[in-house]
């Protein structure tokens, strides 16, 4: 147990601050997610006005809290696969040792092009929106890749 003690703490800290962002951002209605994959200014912007004036304070106030998340299950992934035999024999093990971490990278872009964008007059057209519905894309996606290799990974593990 001693040996995974980082891999336990890091999978707490991880589900600790998902928790915390989940609930400091679920007033939002529109939900978050409408906004990451709002690939046009129009949808952007529409999103924005429907929170209103406080639904925008909560999103900005989240940053302070959303910027470490991608470090907590950038690591946590990374540990899992480093720390344990989930991947030991598999093809697979590189791409599932990267896969949080990289999708961490991409949703700290997403986090600078959301920052920036909120920095810009209300409305603005920019290649910032596409860009950071491009990084949330490949965050989720990544995020959903490693899920699946791990689910396939485990079950193979599973068969007699």
């Amino acid at each position: 147990m001693r040996k995974h003690l980082i891999l336990v703490l890091s999978a707490l800290l991880v589900l600790a601050s998902h928790a915390h962002l989940m609930r400091m951002l679920a007033p939002l209605d529109p939900g978050i997610l409408a906004l990451q994959f709002a690939f046009t200014p129009q949808a952007y912007w529409r999103i924005i006005d429907l929170w209103g004036a406080s639904g925008l304070a909560i999103y900005r106030a989240h940053f302070a809290y959303d910027n470490f998340h991608p470090f907590f299950y950038g690591a946590f992934g990374y540990l899992l696969i480093a720390r344990t035999r989930v991947f030991d024999a598999s093809r697979l093990r590189c791409a599932a040792l990267l896969a949080l971490p990289l999708a961490g990278l991409f949703d700290l872009s997403e986090n600078a092009a959301q920052i920036f964008l909120l920095g810009q007059p209300h409305g603005i057209e920019s290649i910032m929106i596409p860009l950071s519905a491009t990084c949330s894309l490949l965050k989720w996606g990544l995020v959903l890749g490693f899920a699946a290799m791990l689910s396939i990974q485990w079950m193979r593990q599973r068969q007699p």
